[in-house]
């Protein structure tokens, strides 16, 4: 008997360890709080686990059974039977889109494009965040984001967000964010700043403590994300991850249909469709390396590259609308840092002058000299001084030395020490044509019919280039294509030597910036920098003069408002 009971102890332990199986984790994650306490140790013990690992594995369950209830009932969509027809669903998704919105068709086009892109944005390498703008309230940007969420994969429509609940319901619901009235959500917000710049490119996230066990771990920001704010209070970063929308005010003779801000049959059917192409179309198209227009490098590129994937697939013509598109939207999109507004305006300064160097006092005079420029209240409202623009330049390895004569010496700068970050952060000039958007005037933003019309009305400009005329292909006639950056329209050949902000370069007879007058000459001759030297030398009696070439004078306010845009 003692022998008996002896082994009695051996034989359980050698009883084999039962299995941890996956609905043992799914019971338990099932029960009542006060049920889970009291059988968490028990099933531990049985199956020999570490109770804080058993804890792990049933907390994950849960988040992952969380994230399987919809929040939204139009969350729940069921693929479409029957193959899609790829570009007349997006016709019609444009169609909806000015049917409840004054915009240009242009521009629901593009929207149309993102809207597709939320459905195969897991297929995607970047997430270009789609920023819908306006100069003043009242634009129909609140009603475009109605549209917009019951069109997307999962739509998660919010007023404002914060950068926890942001990346903590990318976690549960991988959703697609639709933030309206974001006019304050970045000022003074780096949080939330990190997390929207970090879920630009796949495999990015945060670092955060976990609540429940305090363990560091990192949350998923990659997702697509739409915001709704006046103007363009965003900080560089998030700029030039951005493709803006820019909405106008309806007027009283454009009519819409009301948007009820309720979810329909035709909402549904296309979020079907949309699925089931997503189905079919998705990795084919996060495959692909469509190209890009003339000086699309770097982030605006990879903002465009699903997006021209998609578009290539509707066909050519479709393609090439989406390119027309994208340039003018480039081009309007102020994604200048003020670093890169530093070097723009001292490359204008050796421009101007025919010396390889230029004195700190000469910038700090030139950059304050204009009242609108952001130099004039650079820190706290004060202008920028000789150490403000020391400290942009340090950043570009760019220093302050001793330069000039040996009677004028002073602190500046040498042209010479520019020419390298000129090349790699300043536009080429054909890329600052391309993306300058048209010169012909704004047209009124008008509701397009209902129908998949993709067709184009094509203007065109001339201007001197080397002695040739060039025909450029331009925006579309439903919007206005003044350049938002500059405030100007793209340049052109002027009417008239001489004429009022019109004029022509007496050299090589075309127009443009920067164009000077020759002082003490008559009548007013007014040349290129690069021009003057062989003006001069069928004009000897014009070289000497003091200050030869003078900035061209701003155009006054008449320009400068939307409403003379027109």
């Amino acid at each position: 008997m003692a022998d008996e009971e002896e082994m009695k102890p051996d034989d359980k332990a050698s009883e084999p360890i039962p299995e941890l199986t996956n609905d043992v984790v799914i019971n338990l994650a099932g029960l009542t709080p006060l049920q889970y306490a009291q059988q968490l140790a028990q099933e531990a013990k049985k199956y020999k686990v570490p109770v804080r690992l058993l804890e792990k594995a049933v907390r994950a369950e849960r988040v992952e059974q969380e994230a399987e209830k919809l929040l939204e009932p139009h969350w729940e969509v069921k693929p479409a039977e029957d193959p899609v027809d790829a570009a007349q669903l997006f016709a019609e998704i444009e169609a909806r889109i000015l049917q409840h919105v004054v915009m240009p068709k242009d521009f629901a086009f593009v929207v149309a494009l993102w809207i597709g892109q939320s459905w195969i944005h897991k297929h995607g390498t970047y997430s270009p965040i789609l920023g819908v703008t306006s100069a003043e309230r009242d634009s129909g940007k609140s009603t475009l984001m109605g549209v917009i969420a019951f069109l997307v994969r999962r739509s998660l429509l919010s007023v404002g967000v914060s950068a926890a609940a942001l990346y903590r319901s990318i976690e549960k619901w991988n959703p697609t964010f639709v933030v309206d009235e974001a006019d304050d959500a970045f000022v003074d917000n780096p949080d939330l700043r990190q997390v929207i710049n970090s879920g630009w490119t796949r495999g990015q996230g945060v670092m955060r403590c976990d609540p429940d066990t305090n363990e560091p771990r990192r949350f998923s920001t990659f997702c697509p994300k739409a915001i709704a704010l006046k103007g363009k209070k965003m900080p560089d970063t998030m700029l030039s991850r951005t493709i803006f929308i820019e909405m106008k005010r309806r007027l009283k003779s454009e009519n819409l249909d009301h948007f009820r801000h309720l979810d329909d049959a035709g909402f549904a059917r296309m979020r079907s469709q949309l699925a089931r192409w997503a189905q079919d179309c998705g990795e084919a198209l996060g495959l692909a390396q469509p190209a890009q227009p003339e000086g699309f490098m770097n982030r605006t590129a990879s903002n465009w590259q699903l997006l021209f994937a998609i578009a290539d697939s509707l066909g050519e013509e479709a393609g090439a609308r989406a390119r027309r598109v994208a340039q003018h939207i480039a081009g309007v999109t102020d994604m200048a840092s003020a670093g890169v507004a530093l070097l723009q305006d001292i490359k204008t300064m050796f421009d101007r002058s025919t010396l390889d160097h230029v004195t700190s006092k000469a910038v700090i005079e030139e950059l304050t000299a204009d009242p609108e420029k952001r130099w004039a209240e650079w820190s706290r409202g004060r202008p920028i001084t000789e150490k403000g623009v020391a400290a942009l330049l340090h950043e570009y390895y760019i220093g302050s030395r001793t330069v000039g004569s040996r009677d004028t010496r002073a602190k500046g700068y040498r042209k010479a020490d520019f020419e390298d970050v000129w090349r790699r952060y300043l536009p080429t000039e054909k890329a600052e044509e391309a993306a300058g958007g048209s010169d012909s005037d704004s047209l009124p933003f008008t509701r397009s019919p209902p129908c998949n019309d993709y067709t184009f009305a094509e203007k065109t400009a001339v201007h001197q280039d080397d002695g040739e005329r060039e025909k450029i292909e331009h925006f579309s006639n439903d919007t206005n294509p003044v350049n938002g950056r500059t405030g100007k329209t793209s340049k052109i050949a002027p009417s008239a030597p001489g004429a009022v902000n019109d004029r022509a370069c007496a050299q090589c007879n075309a127009g443009g910036e920067p164009l000077a007058q020759v002082e003490g000459v008559a009548p007013p001759v007014y040349l290129h920098p690069e021009c003057r030297r062989f003006w001069l030398k069928d004009h000897p009696e014009a070289d000497g003069i003091p200050d030869f070439l003078q900035r061209k004078p701003a155009p006054g306010s008449e320009g400068n408002s939307l409403d003379d845009f027109k």
